[in-house]
């Protein structure tokens, strides 16, 4: 048997009454009078005609001089215990209710049961009142109960609904619903299937955060303030909660009786409508092991013949793979799209929050933060939908500001330029447009790291100058390149240096990892029914699960010839429409990314064609020709740029040996050693180190061999530390001598050339 939490209350009433008075004993006399200062039992007695005063009082006098009850362990803080006549109420009242054919107890059962205690002061103080249980019952059925067509009384029925249940009207005569703003054409369309003769039940579809539970939320509020058609005055929306039928039902048949008992307290109420959020639920609910009849088929019945009204509401995903399957409950529904509203709705929407805000958080909202929060909620939080993820993010903002406990605080348009930068893992400097700076000094930077492209860096931060000034294409990436030219020009260095300059993050991906037609799906994620489909570790794909978590980013696409032709289709929707969809249908903005392939396309032809007298090292015939073979017209067509990398000449490859140097003095600094180059070993690693067909790469091998491994000797063998060390070249070969750092000095030409000064010498 299971006590309504209204009874459960008045037993908590009456337990705190007899241990206030000092009882070691809880009478059926604290039960009634606790029983009767419950707020539903006054107004009956009032109505009754009985002096509800007169019996409280009786009651209250009669306790109080119960000396006999008193107890000093009472005092102490021991509870106070149940006497035998109070276990046989509530037995009695058990039986009643099992007789009846009911689950749960009511406060009349409750009621009733104490009127059949002949010898308890309780009922003498009755009779002595005029109460009389016969009368008593007849009036509750005739004037109170008021039993609806299903035969279930009114008290039964809120009993059951409310355990079940949140009456939704009621929240909204209280003032804790929130107001629902600029859905007036939502409502009306689902006051008007409301009033249809057949199939008046409301399926509410739409994305996560559109506000579907709002705008059952606003019907409760418009009934509240009879704004309704005058067919639905005085109903109340009841939001069942699925949990609440399943919690409990440890045995076959318990989430039927409960289901059963919900429908039936609907049909007995009449004006009431039943809101199910997350409507797919229902599939499944309550159904044992190899049985069909869940929430689904049990419901049907009573929505088929119109006794109870339906709003349910699910999202398009849940609806097409679970609630769309079951045709038959299907078509006892009117769906109903629920659309993202636009930014002017969105705006009105918060307006109309912004006082709840600023009363529950205790700080002040600048008018421009509203405004602010749904522009940058829209562009750079596209994971989810308005109004939702704008109010999250004020209601974030608000939070922040509030735990600094500080009276006064406001929050600005740039609070919400912070959060949105925490939220959507974006610098916030971009964010808030400060990034002048940064572009400003873009180019000087790159041109100090990355020698003998200058036209490259220039061609392609134009492009990028045009996307950061706002004037650029906004359902497209921040640019898409095609770097061309031999290996060791700079091609990754470049977009690794892009990376660095504007704080984005550089996701790198291997093209030769992917030269088979199937490893496409490890970018995007394996098809339906295929192996990998369920993972959800790479929420799709490796490349969806990398965006996602950094949605500011450089992708760079290395050495695109390696891969399968195939995977070149995946980057039309990507420079197309600034997104990219995996094989799950999870679907990532990437319009705050740069995309960069690199290739060596046409490279080896160049190679093979510059042999003999008459090399032209500039030769691009190759390369623009290995690109229309290669890569489809379309897709071609939706790159912003397509640059080409020249072969190093000898000065960039001078400067090329300083940037070595310099990386590998760095280094040395935690050993406190300060490396020197002359300017002779500075030209001979230029003539040993030169390749224009191999770049900036043999030179990195010949510095490892001529110069970090006989340092890296001395260093371990020699315990070299704290010192000045001159490379030099000596008859050919290179020597490395130490001296304390006391003589020696360096400096830069302006070739970028270490030159030794010796104050010695």
């Amino acid at each position: 048997m299971q006590l309504n939490p209204e009874i459960e209350s008045i037993l908590i009433d009456a337990t705190k009454l007899a241990h206030n008075k000092d009882h070691a004993y809880v009478t059926i006399e604290h039960l009634c009078l606790s029983l009767l200062r419950h707020p539903p039992f006054w107004k009956c007695i009032d109505k009754f005609g009985v002096s509800p005063e007169g019996l409280d009082e009786d009651l209250e006098f009669h306790l109080d001089s119960l000396e006999s009850l008193k107890h000093p362990v009472v005092s102490k803080g021991s509870e106070p215990k149940k006497t035998n006549a109070l276990e046989r109420v509530f037995n009695r009242a058990s039986t009643q209710v099992m007789f009846g054919g009911r689950r749960t107890m009511t406060t009349i059962d409750l009621w009733l049961s104490i009127m059949g205690e002949n010898n308890s002061h309780a009922h003498y103080f009755m009779l002595k009142h005029g109460v009389l249980k016969k009368d008593f019952v007849n009036f509750w059925q005739e004037h109170y109960q008021g039993k609806g067509e299903s035969g279930m009384a009114h008290e039964q029925a809120n009993t059951i609904l409310k355990e079940h249940c949140t009456n939704i009207t009621e929240l909204a005569n209280n003032d804790k619903l929130e107001p629902v703003i600029g859905r007036d054409t939502e409502l009306n369309d689902i006051i008007t299937v409301l009033a249809k003769k057949f199939k008046s039940n409301v399926l509410m579809v739409g994305d996560p955060g559109v506000g579907k539970t709002a705008i059952a939320e606003g019907l409760a509020t418009m009934i509240k303030d009879n704004r309704t058609p005058e067919f639905l005055q005085g109903f109340e929306v009841w939001g069942l909660e699925i949990g609440s039928l399943l919690a409990g039902s440890k045995y076959r048949g318990d989430f039927e009786e409960k289901l059963k008992d919900v429908i039936a307290a609907l049909e007995s109420k009449k004006n009431c409508i039943l809101f199910i959020d997350e409507a797919h639920t229902m599939k499944g609910a309550g159904s044992g092991s190899g049985s069909s009849l869940d929430f689904a088929n049990m419901i049907k019945p009573a929505i088929t013949k119109g006794n109870i009204k339906v709003i349910a509401s699910t999202t398009w995903e849940e609806f097409y793979e679970s609630f769309e399957q079951d045709r038959a409950l299907m078509r006892r529904f009117y769906r109903v799209s629920i659309d993202e509203p636009d930014t002017k709705t969105t705006i009105k929407i918060l307006q109309g929050l912004q006082s709840r805000f600023e009363d529950f958080h205790n700080v002040a909202i600048h008018p421009d933060a509203i405004i602010k929060a749904v522009d940058l909620a829209t562009r750079y939080m596209n994971d989810k939908k308005n109004p939702d993820k704008s109010i999250d993010l004020i209601d974030a903002a608000c939070a922040v500001e509030r735990v600094k406990d500080i009276s006064g605080l406001v929050v600005t348009e740039s609070s919400i330029e912070t959060q949105v930068a925490r939220v959507a893992n974006i610098p916030e400097t971009k964010i808030a447009g400060d990034m002048s700076n940064k572009i400003l000094e873009l180019n000087s930077h790159i041109k100090q790291k990355l020698f003998g492209q200058d036209h490259v860096v220039d061609e392609v931060l134009d492009r990028l100058y045009v996307n950061y000034a706002g004037i650029g294409a906004l359902n497209r990436p921040m640019g898409a390149y095609l770097f061309l030219g031999p290996t060791g020009t700079g091609k990754t260095e470049f977009a690794k240096l892009i990376s660095n300059n504007l704080d984005m993050e550089l996701l790198r991906y291997d093209m030769s990892e992917y030269q088979d037609k199937h490893t496409v799906s490890s970018l995007l994620g394996a098809p339906p029914g295929f192996v990998g489909y369920d993972d959800s570790n790479l929420g799709g794909g490796k490349l969806i699960s990398d965006v996602s978590k950094n949605p500011y980013s450089v992708l760079l696409f290395d050495e695109i010839e390696k891969a399968h032709p195939d995977v070149s289709n995946i980057f039309l929707q990507m420079m197309d429409e600034g997104k990219i969809s995996g094989a799950n249908g999870k679907t990532i903005d990437i319009k705050n990314c740069i995309i960069i392939m690199t290739s060596n396309l046409g490279a080896r032809d160049n190679e093979n064609n510059n042999i003999g007298f008459g090399q032209d090292l500039n030769k691009t015939g190759s390369e623009d020709k290995a690109v229309k073979d290669y890569f489809k017209p379309e897709l071609r067509n939706r790159l912003d740029l397509i640059v080409k990398f020249k072969p190093l000449e000898k000065l960039a490859i001078k400067k090329i040996v300083t940037k070595f140097a310099n990386e590998l003095r760095v280094s040395l600094n935690d050993k406190n050693i300060n490396l020197i180059l002359s300017e002779q070993l500075t030209n001979h690693l230029v003539e040993v180190g030169y390749d224009p067909l191999m770049g900036a790469r043999p030179l990195g091998r010949k510095i490892d061999e001529l110069i970090k491994v006989p340092l890296s000797k001395k260093i371990l063998f020699q315990k070299l530390k704290n010192c000045h060390v001159t490379a030099d070249l000596l008859d050919g070969k290179v020597v490395l001598t130490s001296k304390p750092k006391t003589n020696v000095s360096a400096e830069v030409n302006e070739n970028g050339v270490v030159v030794v000064k010796d104050d010695d010498a």
